[in-house]
């Protein structure tokens, strides 16, 4: 999906990948992510976000969500993250990253309450459900907490994916708004949905989705029952082309997962894009039958949209595409596949570009800097799936 935008715009990566495998720096099944441009992606987003007045939440489940990475993002301007779920909360707040929502996506367990308020101690904490709220307010009770959270909202015609259900229906939103805010330790803040964005049929620009129309319905009941919304929480595809069209509809709050790497889906078809592609996935051609070549697999992602692959064992691998063969989703990704050409050979680097979702694989992650360097040097490396 991304691999000719990132030869485009930047081939030094893709070079580097290769060098660090040909020469037994990193595995293959390894995710090489370059830190330099990385850096300047957060700066972007931070400068385009501090001109539009909304803060920012850093997502790191797509980058392996790791501490090492947290900070790094931290460093270059964006303060605090966004967990998907408590085990990426504990892992960034073990190596004392910021958290500042926790519960969006995945709520913590009933048992785990205590651990976000006194060890993780988010900003703010998604809520979908009331009885979620009870669980939270008898916890903040004991501890003396106020704890600040913004309720999920869901409309009747709103778009979800599959697999994330959840939140207060919108029809119901007042009555329950009234119950949670009589509980003790509970201070309702605003409001959140998802997604509120997606690309376009012409791949050109994003649209907005219902869920934005639910999102300022709720800001209305909530004006009406005299709860400040100090956070309007809309996420999904926040970057720096994003970030003024949020603003007109006076978001406070956006969550850059993807822009963070330059993998947003508009990323992959415009390079005009202020966020530059820092991520590819780094593979080697295991054995080869007469029609295919199989990779060293464990990193693919089932919505990643590939369609080629390069290979090569130097420089000129930049020019030598393949298409990727189709993989049964219901197994194991053991091998890629790819059509096997005259020239490829068992043991030659094979890259790839696409949507990822890091924490959900069995791969490896190689932060490098310098890419554009004679010394390009791996300063962090992370071993998954072991």
């Amino acid at each position: 999906m991304f691999l000719q935008m990132t030869i485009k715009r930047n081939p030094a990566l893709i070079r580097t990948a290769t060098r660090l495998h040909q020469e037994g720096l990193i595995p293959p099944n390894t995710y090489v992510i370059d830190l330099d441009s990385l850096s300047s992606n957060v700066q972007s987003l931070k400068k385009t976000a501090k001109e539009h007045d909304i803060c920012l939440y850093y997502m790191t489940k797509q980058i392996g969500r790791s501490g090492f990475i947290g900070n790094f993002i931290e460093k270059n301007g964006i303060e605090k993250a966004v967990a998907v779920d408590i085990d990426e909360a504990n892992n960034l707040i073990d190596n004392r990253c910021k958290i500042g929502n926790v519960g969006h996506l995945v709520q913590p367990g009933k048992h785990q309450w205590k651990r976000v308020l006194t060890e993780l101690q988010p900003e703010v904490i998604t809520l979908f459900s009331f009885e979620r709220a009870v669980q939270l307010s008898r916890e903040a009770a004991k501890l003396g907490n106020k704890q600040d959270v913004i309720l999920r909202v869901v409309g009747e015609d709103d778009l979800i994916y599959p697999g994330q259900f959840g939140g207060i229906p919108l029809c119901d939103l007042e009555s329950v708004a009234k119950e949670i805010q009589a509980l003790p330790g509970i201070h309702i803040t605003g409001l959140t949905n998802f997604p509120i964005m997606q690309l376009n049929t012409s791949h050109l620009e994003y649209e907005f989705t219902p869920n934005l129309h639910t999102l300022l319905k709720g800001r209305e009941i909530f004006d009406n029952l005299g709860i400040k919304v100090k956070q309007l929480n809309a996420p999904s595809s926040t970057s720096c082309h994003t970030i003024p069209l949020l603003r007109k509809y006076g978001i406070t709050h956006g969550e850059p997962g993807h822009a963070i790497t330059g993998t947003t889906p508009l990323h992959a078809y415009d390079e005009k894009q202020k966020e530059v592609p820092s991520m590819v996935y780094v593979s080697e051609v295991s054995h080869m039958d007469e029609n295919n070549g199989y990779t060293i697999a464990g990193g693919y992602y089932s919505r990643s949209n590939m369609e080629n692959a390069i290979y090569g064992n130097n420089e000129t691998i930049l020019g030598k595409s393949t298409p990727i063969q189709n993989i049964s989703n219901e197994n194991i990704d053991y091998y890629g596949c790819l059509k096997r050409q005259k020239d490829m050979q068992v043991g030659d680097t094979a890259i790839y570009a696409f949507r990822a979702q890091i924490f959900v694989t069995r791969a490896h992650i190689a932060f490098v800097e310098g890419v554009d360097s004679l010394s390009p040097k791996v300063v962090y490396f992370q071993r998954r799936g072991m």
